[in-house]
């Protein structure tokens, strides 16, 4: 039975990654330099968001996790990459005993402890991609290099956002991202931008970009589930959004791997409800200006339409019981 419950919200403001930099918002480029490397985060909302992921995987598997069988020596390299940086970063968290091939790899935060042949799938509970990816809140795609384009083909995917990883498995960057309704500031097709982009990634050189959202009391909408979820997004009122409607970041990361040459997305995905922006004034504001300026194919794009107006009609009552306060 899948379950849908709000365990979480970001209490870290300050490594909240906030997505709006004006008043005004649309699609760009926005792909820079990733300073830190290292995409391991051990945040306060660790343990309730990947006991929450676990739960989703545990009663959904064949839609939360997707691969094709030719890729468990790429899920591997990630496997291998993902440890060092753990540990690297944690080592009172995370840690390793190597003997050759046979790895003991120990979760100290959840007291696991299990031990495999390097290499060999079938010493591991699940394939490489989708255990080690158990002991971490992101969300994590391969997409693998082939004719000038991406492929998705390994998606380990919890927190989605009109996304579904046994949907989109197999399918090119470029068909993902067809609905995308906009082009960029300077006038091209933005998708086919990034994809260009993405190809000119070096090893040992990520990039990193923010993508945002809304969610109606929930924090995963994939396909597989709208008949839940869709009717949800109209019961949203300007006196509950405060609550319900939150505000979802995604930071994405991107790297290439050295030895397959394909793409690891590394989805960092936080939320913040409405009602908590009151706690940085800057925020509320850009918020509220951004959101009262969307386009409709962007809003019917994204999924909040239904309850867009309703968020704005909360955060403008907000504003205006500030501005009384203020002239008492």
């Amino acid at each position: 039975m899948f379950t849908q419950r709000l365990d979480f919200k970001t209490t870290d403001l300050d490594t909240f990654p906030f997505p709006f930099t004006s008043g005004n918002y649309r699609y760009s480029n926005d792909l820079k330099r990733l300073s830190n490397i290292n995409c391991i985060e051990v945040t306060p909302e660790y343990r309730l968001q990947v006991e929450a992921k676990r739960r989703l995987l545990q009663e959904q598997p064949h839609i939360r996790f997707q691969s094709f069988p030719h890729t468990l020596e790429m899920q591997w390299e990630v496997f291998e990459m993902l440890i060092d940086m753990a540990i690297d970063r944690y080592p009172q968290h995370f840690e390793v005993l190597k003997d050759g091939d046979n790895w003991t790899f120990k979760n100290h935060i959840f007291g696991d402890s299990d031990s495999f042949v390097f290499g060999d799938a079938s010493t591991l509970p699940n394939e490489p991609l989708d255990y080690i990816g158990r002991h971490f809140h992101n969300d994590f795609v391969l997409m693998v290099h082939r004719d000038s384009n991406f492929y998705l083909e390994v998606g380990q995917v919890s927190y989605a956002a009109l996304f579904s990883a046994n949907w989109n498995k197999g399918m090119s960057f470029d068909e993902i991202h067809a609905p995308v309704p906009f082009v960029s500031r300077k006038g091209d097709e933005l998708a086919e931008r990034v994809r260009k982009f993405l190809l000119s990634i070096e090893p040992g050189k990520p990039w990193t970009r923010i993508n945002w959202n809304l969610m109606a009391n929930r924090w995963d909408v994939n396909y597989e589930t709208m008949d839940v979820w869709e009717p949800q997004r109209s019961e949203i009122t300007p006196e509950s959004a405060g609550k319900l409607v939150r505000l979802r970041v995604e930071e994405q990361k991107f790297y290439r791997l050295p030895r397959s040459n394909a793409i690891l997305f590394v989805l960092n995905t936080q939320f913040l409800p409405l009602e908590d922006l009151t706690l940085r004034q800057e925020w509320f504001d850009l918020t509220y200006s951004v959101l009262q300026d969307i386009p409709e194919p962007m809003a019917e794009y994204k999924g909040i339409a239904p309850f867009l107006p309703q968020s704005v009609e909360y955060l403008r009552r907000i504003d205006e019981e500030r501005k009384s306060e203020h002239l008492k």
